[in-house]
Parts: structure tokens; C-alpha cells; sequence
């Protein structure tokens, strides 16, 4: 993984940021630390584990790969050009875009808002009190807690096909 930061900024932190746990493959417990982002910075390559982008922008490059948890806190920015396979959540006043594939859960907070270009992707559930807007393509459950999803023109909005066993299967 690399990651490089053109800036560094002090932040407030409201919150605290737990250790991911790993199983090793000889079958040991393994903790790391959350990655904190503290200005603009650039993922390069590929990540597993939790990130917390305290402000600035965090850009995941086309071609990169995310594999966690990704926050992204009051009045700061992410940029998935690559994947995030994990659950996002977008903080009030904090937005992002999505040109990529975002394949997990999203929660986007009163204030936030995501945006999903043409050729990106949603592929999870929606928790939604900010806002999404989607030119790209989204998949999942929707929840809105006086938030707003808006489907612009040419959008897709995928429909589960229904399993043999009734379960509810999305086709990327």
C-alpha cells in the first residue's frame, strides 16, 4: 500500500478509533491501527484495514484497492476512482464522488453528500439522512432518515433476481 500526503493539518477528533482485528493464517491474532488521513492524500495500490480521513481529500486511484472500513469526518473529502470494499460513511459537510465501485454499505450523514458519476458503482445498502445523487449505476436496500436519493437521468437502479432458496441475489 501507499499512501502520499501532500499536506498535514491538525484535527479535532470527536471520536476514538479502535484497532482492526486479523486472523493470521497460522491462525494468530493480529491488531493495526486505524489509518488516519490528515490532508490530501493519495491511495495507491492496495489497503486492508480501517481508514478515518480527518480532512483534506482522500483520493483512491483507478486501479487501487480499499479493503475496510472508510470515514470520512465533518468537512472532509474522498475520491474513489478504484474500489472500496467496505462500508463508507459520509460525516456532515463531507462529501464524495464516486467514479469507481463502492461495494458495501453506505451511511451518508444530515449534510453529507455522494455522488455517483457515470460508470460509477453502489453495490449495498443505503442509509441515507444527507444526500446521494446517482448518475451511475446502485444496487441494495434504501433507508432514508429525512434524506434524499436522487436517481439523474440515465442512472440505473439495479433489482434483486430471487434465488432458488427465496433469497435475494444482485448480479454485477
Amino acid at each position: 500500500m501507499t499512501v502520499a500526503t501532500t499536506s498535514h493539518l491538525e484535527a479535532t477528533v470527536d471520536h476514538s478509533h479502535p484497532n482492526d482485528i486479523f486472523i493470521d493464517a497460522g491462525g494468530l491474532q493480529v491488531e493495526q491501527a486505524t489509518l488516519v488521513i490528515d490532508g490530501d492524500s493519495t491511495l495507491n495500490g492496495a489497503h486492508n484495514g480501517s481508514v478515518c480521513v480527518h480532512n483534506g481529500t482522500l483520493t483512491i486511484v483507478q486501479g487501487a484497492t480499499h479493503n475496510g472500513s472508510l470515514a470520512v469526518q465533518p468537512g472532509a473529502q474522498v475520491a474513489i476512482h478504484g474500489a472500496q470494499n467496505g462500508s463508507l460513511t459520509i460525516g456532515a459537510d463531507a462529501t464524495g464522488e464516486v467514479r469507481g465501485a463502492q461495494n458495501g454499505s453506505v451511511h451518508v450523514d444530515a449534510g453529507g453528500v455522494l455522488r455517483v458519476a457515470v460508470g460509477g458503482r453502489l453495490a449495498g445498502s443505503l442509509s441515507v439522512a444527507g444526500l446521494i445523487e446517482n448518475a451511475g449505476v446502485r444496487g441494495g436496500t434504501v433507508t432514508k432518515y429525512g434524506g434524499t436519493v436522487i436517481d439523474l437521468p440515465g442512472s440505473t437502479v439495479k433489482e434483486p433476481q430471487v434465488g432458488a432458496n427465496g433469497a435475494k441475489i444482485f448480479h454485477w
